[in-house]
């Protein structure tokens, strides 16, 4: 696909212009989407005044010796920058300012404040000092806790090409694609917290109007306003740049970036809390093998399911703003107690996520199949089991309700079709969350 048939929606002057004074704005999306081409393009609408950091940013730096900048070099960067993209064979991802070229053209208030600032955020203290102590001529390198920066941390010299271009008044917007290369999580938060704090930014950039961001990680996505992220999708020559709307669209890009799974934080894909023990173990055993390849987590609460609500409260804050929120389910019998799904409403739990049989007790929703060969009966009349107290009839077999489940739980495998009321109230939503 050529460049020029590519058709950008909202097109890119129109959302360049849209994104004009925000201080962040964070484009993801999967491999392949556009994302830096994204980039690209806006920066080809800025202008001069704009600075596109690509990701071939990885620089050894050893000795600096004296110099300045070179009047014309951002005319020159400009030239290259245009003679590159206009190349239709090649997606070129250069970064037209090595680490050299930044320190030896900042001036000495410059690099105070950025061996300042990346010393603090990376733990370190950060100096620039003479190769022959005796000798003001020598050359000259940057020293890192006691030894050469040359020989530290890679993180250490991305994080500072970094922020060291942010610094370069001659830019009003900074555009990075993939911003956490090379840095670690920890480091990662630290860059991200700096740049949506605007007091910080004021003083360490004051003439940088916009930063925006292409990435694939969680942390790069703007907390501080929702509305600066967008997802890039791609069908055919079309690329589509999406905006986030609300805290629930937020937590959908969050998940995709981690693979939407909660495994990788460690934590299950979803949790269930049922009413009694015996919901249960039945509806554990169903997602145990309807999602083999998720952790799914169902919890009885003894009776008590605003217990069990308050309980992930306190684990994980506020429901009502928590990304867990739509992974968090509760399933209720018919006869429950009055007011309870408006309680459990109002502790957080989406409405659509409670779940409420039409008739009183599991069993009625176990699957008709295996009910049937239990009571010897064709599978349309498993739903004319009765129920009293502890026993299960029909068609003259009793069973109680242990025994039941067990022979349940024993026959059940990924194949066997569920009730219509089981797949539609429960699976659905489980489904939807979790794939």
């Amino acid at each position: 696909m050529r460049k020029q048939e590519i058709v950008f929606n909202p097109p890119i002057p129109t959302f360049t212009a849209s994104r004009a004074g925000r201080p962040l704005t964070s484009i993801s999306g999967a491999n392949n989407t556009g994302k830096s081409l994204v980039l690209k393009y806006i920066k080809q609408q800025l202008g001069r005044a704009a600075y596109l950091i690509g990701p071939n940013r990885f620089y050894h730096v050893y000795h600096f010796s004296s110099g300045m900048r070179h009047p014309n070099e951002i005319d020159q960067f400009e030239n290259q920058f245009h003679q590159s993209f206009a190349q239709e064979e090649q997606n070129q991802e250069q970064n037209f300012f090595d680490l050299n070229r930044i320190i030896i053209g900042l001036n000495n208030r410059g690099r105070e404040q950025l061996f300042g600032l990346c010393g603090d955020l990376l733990g370190c203290k950060l100096s620039m000092k003479q190769l022959e102590d005796d000798n003001e001529l020598s050359v000259r390198y940057i020293d890192m806790d006691g030894q050469n920066i040359s020989v530290g941390s890679t993180g250490t010299r991305l994080l500072m090409t970094l922020l060291g271009i942010c610094m370069d008044d001659r830019f009003s917007t900074v555009l990075i694609d993939e911003p956490e290369l090379g840095l670690s999580p920890k480091v990662q938060q630290a860059l991200m917290s700096f740049l949506i704090d605007q007091m910080e930014r004021t003083k360490y950039f004051p003439h940088l109007a916009g930063v925006f961001v292409a990435t694939h990680s969680h942390i790069f996505l703007n907390r501080n306003d929702i509305e600066g992220n967008f997802v890039v999708s791609k069908d055919a020559e079309r690329v589509t740049l999406s905006q986030v709307r609300t805290v629930a669209d937020f937590h959908r890009l969050q998940f995709n970036l981690l693979g939407n799974s909660l495994e990788s934080l460690f934590l299950p894909s979803a949790i269930l809390v049922t009413e009694g023990k015996t919901d249960a173990e039945y509806i554990d055993r169903v997602m145990g093998v309807r999602f083999p390849n998720r952790r799914i987590s169902v919890t009885s609460s003894g009776g008590d399911p605003k217990k069990k609500i308050q309980g992930l409260r306190e684990a994980f804050g506020d429901l009502a703003r928590s990304p867990l929120r739509n992974r968090i389910f509760v399933v209720l019998d018919s006869i429950h107690q009055p007011g309870l799904s408006q309680e459990l409403i109002g502790m957080g739990v989406l409405p659509e996520n409670i779940v409420t049989w039409d008739r009183n007790g599991i069993e009625y929703v176990y699957p008709p199949s295996l009910v049937g060969t239990t009571f010897g009966c064709p599978t349309e009349r498993a739903g004319e089991i009765q129920i009293v107290d502890d026993v299960i009839s029909l068609n003259g077999i009793s069973r109680k309700k242990n025994e039941l489940k067990s022979e349940i739980l024993n026959r059940i495998d990924g194949m066997t079709p569920l009730p219509d009321e089981f797949e539609r109230k429960l699976m659905d939503r489980i489904r939807s969350a979790v794939e």
